[in-house]
């Protein structure tokens, strides 16, 4: 009897166990559907002399410096480049055409911080610069935390895996960034910054007469509502505005966890 009583607690234990677990998962995904990005989900792909490494790029958090990332590398601005600057435990620097160090596009961009994206970890792809508000096509991938730029250089993305940060680490003065590519809707980040997009392309154009041409189409009005929808339900919700505890969400997180959920959804389908 006494073996039938543990064996029947052990069954029920086991059941109570497996529906918190479900309801668990159904609360998490819920969470990360609610608060998950479609139109700011952007991955851009360094092809480089080390191997393909990814990057989530931010434009929730710094819309004009993604744009501008994306518009420059669409028309081979950063095609053959090289890594001008490498300093171990630091940072690793390119985005330079001339391969000097001090090129640009001819043009140069606002700052854009936000208090939820800091230096505090590695793997940060960030804006360089020569003061506020003078970024234009460099760049720089961090080695190790640097918490002292915060407030200083624009962060616009964030590495994608352990396995993307170890080919970081590899780049050396000379290495060759052969394109950057992406996944995303990009020209959807570029159509709602068009005007801006096209100002800079008449710049490049004249320092660059032989870069490629990338058409960009105004946005639709449903376009513009539904990513203005995605801003407000992720970063200007309920709770934000009734509680001082507010905490962003983590964009990486946010990434990853929902790509998890999607790819699933996909293979049942």
């Amino acid at each position: 009897m006494k073996k039938l009583v543990k064996l029947f607690l052990a069954m029920f234990t086991m059941l109570l166990l497996t529906s918190c677990a479900n309801e668990m998962v159904k609360d998490t995904k819920k969470l990360f559907t609610d608060t998950s990005a479609k139109y700011n989900n952007i991955v851009a792909t360094f092809v480089t002399t080390q191997g393909e490494i990814e990057f989530y790029l931010y434009p929730e958090a710094a819309p004009i410096t993604v744009a501008n990332f994306i518009n420059l590398a669409k028309r081979g601005f950063y095609d053959e480049t090289k890594v001008t600057r490498a300093v171990e435990n630091f940072v690793v620097q390119a985005g330079d055409p001339t391969g000097t160090g001090t090129g640009g596009p001819g043009y140069t961009i606002p700052d854009e911080f936000v208090e939820w994206l800091d230096f505090y970890q590695y793997g940060m792809l960030a804006m360089a610069n020569a003061g506020p508000n003078t970024g234009g096509s460099q760049f720089f991938f961090t080695l190790y935390p640097a918490d002292w730029l915060n407030g200083l250089h624009t962060i616009f993305g964030e590495i994608k895996s352990e396995a993307d940060f170890q080919k970081i680490r590899k780049l050396e003065v000379g290495d060759v960034i052969k394109e950057v590519k992406f996944t995303g809707d990009v020209d959807l980040i570029l159509s709602l910054n068009k005007y801006q997009v096209e100002a800079w392309n008449e710049r490049l154009d004249q320092v660059y007469p032989n870069l490629k041409k990338y058409p960009i189409v105004d946005p639709t009005p449903e376009q513009i509502k539904a990513y203005q929808a995605e801003l407000d339900r992720i970063f200007t919700r309920d709770d934000k505005k009734n509680s001082a505890k507010f905490e962003y969400p983590i964009p990486k997180l946010i990434r990853a966890v929902g790509n998890m959920f999607q790819n699933k959804k996909e293979v049942v389908e």
